[in-house]
């Protein structure tokens, strides 16, 4: 007696096989180079990240360097202004210096000396009480 079920084989069994193989070697390789691909990313970021760092670190070191000399700046001009200022007194001083009556009073002044003939009084000051 004949079945009405039909029979089915499989034709080419090797080739279905030989194509399973060559996918999974695909996807093997896929996620070979995927993998690969993570890995040079990965590096990739932590070299960038390392340059940031030490570039953040020459910067914050130039900046406060900068800072320094800024306010070192700042100071050696208010002193080159005090020096100024002391110049211009020294050198009225040494104009004073060449003066004999600049020179006379200060002898009055300061030592109490006098003029052939002159006498000197000293008053008290009005401030001392």
């Amino acid at each position: 007696m004949l079945s009405n079920k039909k029979k089915v084989t499989e034709i080419n069994k090797p080739y279905v096989k030989e194509q399973k193989r060559e996918q999974q070697r695909q996807e093997a390789y896929a996620e070979k180079r995927r993998r690969g691909l993570i890995r040079r990313m990965t590096a990739l970021a932590a070299v960038a990240a390392l340059i940031a760092i030490v570039f953040t670190v020459i910067l914050v070191s130039q900046w406060s360097t900068m800072e320094a000399k800024k306010s070192e700046k700042a100071e050696m001009e208010n002193q080159y202004e005090q020096m100024q200022a002391e110049e211009i007194q020294l050198k009225q001083d040494v104009k004073n210096y060449n003066d004999l009556d600049y020179i006379a009073e200060i002898a009055r002044r300061d030592y109490y000396l006098t003029k052939p003939g002159e006498t000197l009084y000293k008053v008290p000051d009005e401030s001392a009480d």
